[in-house]
């Protein structure tokens, strides 16, 4: 396949993410929020079969052309791996939105969250600059045991399986037209569908390669004076088609407007993105890369972070609920 066919495929995916992320309302802030004050778990198990379609395709892949596609390798540091999920869910909570929110408000036309984007690049030039982690990788338990690929994909099947019936996309080709020329919104499990697979293609064959690691990719190149620009091209094409796609799904939908912001809100994004980038640098990755790259490939850091996050985004919104009944 030609470079030119890969581009071209790659754009398509970024930019049905980028039509997903705006479209299906995608974030584990809004997630954490509907499992606390509506007891509904929805958006948590979209993400989990977001996981499972990801791993479907991957291992198989990684297996069959481990020159182009990698599963996520591991690191040891769970200690660090749940200091990220603490710290990027603390960032979230501050900001209201992680960082698939962050790009559904921005594409919809919220510019008081590229505040977060600053403060992202704030947190991580800081922490490249005070702090130099070393990332051991260890190679992922499915590239190594091919009983435990073949026991893993068994198990993302039959999620996915399990999932089939809630794809409303996939029973009525209809709903592709009413999706994308009209206002219909994508459920949970939609969006997650092409989060899945268009993510977890990206990250095993790009690398990290979204807005949010082009963001930390360039603050930490100029922090340690070794900037690159040529080797962050694929993650800039990749970035402006994404952004592209919320952009058509929010106008598409009628839902795009430009709105500024408070004082008090505009500080509440730059913390938060301020608390997330610094997160990314402990890390790689935020928790788009865990979900779709990460969990699939069974990596340690990745359940541990992913669990820090969740908890605390949880503990976070539940104190502020009952402190509003009390």
């Amino acid at each position: 396949m030609s470079g030119l066919a890969v581009a071209a495929a790659a754009s398509i995916l970024c930019f049905a993410m980028g039509f997903a992320i705006r479209r299906g309302n995608v974030c584990v802030v809004a997630a954490a929020r509907d499992l606390v004050v509506r007891r509904r778990p929805d958006m948590f198990i979209g993400f989990a079969t977001a996981a499972c379609w990801s791993g479907l395709l991957l291992v198989p892949l990684a297996w069959a052309a481990p020159a182009i596609f990698h599963l996520s390798p591991g690191y040891d540091q769970l200690n660090q791996a749940l200091l990220f999920g603490t710290l990027y869910g603390i960032g979230a909570w501050a900001n209201q939105a992680c960082g698939f929110g962050t790009l559904a408000h921005l594409t919809g036309g919220r510019l008081g969250y590229l505040l977060t984007l600053v403060g992202w690049a704030i947190g991580a030039s800081f922490i490249s600059e005070v702090y130099r982690p070393q990332h051991i990788p260890s190679p992922s338990l499915l590239k190594t045991s091919p009983l435990a690929a073949v026991a893993a994909w068994l198990a993302f099947a039959a999620v996915c399986w399990w999932s089939f019936p809630r794809l409303r996309l996939l029973r009525y080709p209809s709903r592709w037209r009413r999706m994308l020329l009209g206002r219909a919104r994508m459920r949970p499990f939609e969006a997650m569908l092409l989060i899945g697979i268009g993510g977890g293609l990206l990250y095993s064959c790009a690398g990290n390669w979204t807005y949010m690691g082009l963001l930390s990719s360039y603050a930490s190149q100029l922090v340690m004076r070794d900037f690159t620009p040529t080797s962050t091209l694929p993650a800039l094409l990749g970035t402006a088609t994404m952004i592209g796609g919320g952009v058509f799904a929010a106008v598409r939908s009628s839902s795009f407007r430009l709105r500024g912001t408070s004082w008090m809100q505009g500080s509440r994004h730059l913390v938060g993105g301020t608390a997330m980038g610094a997160a990314t640098q402990l890390i790689p990755g935020g928790n788009g890369v865990i979900i779709v790259y990460g969990l699939p490939s069974f990596a340690p850091h990745a359940f541990t972070a992913y669990l820090g996050m969740t908890l605390t985004l949880t503990l976070l919104l539940w104190a502020m609920n009952y402190s509003r009944k009390a």
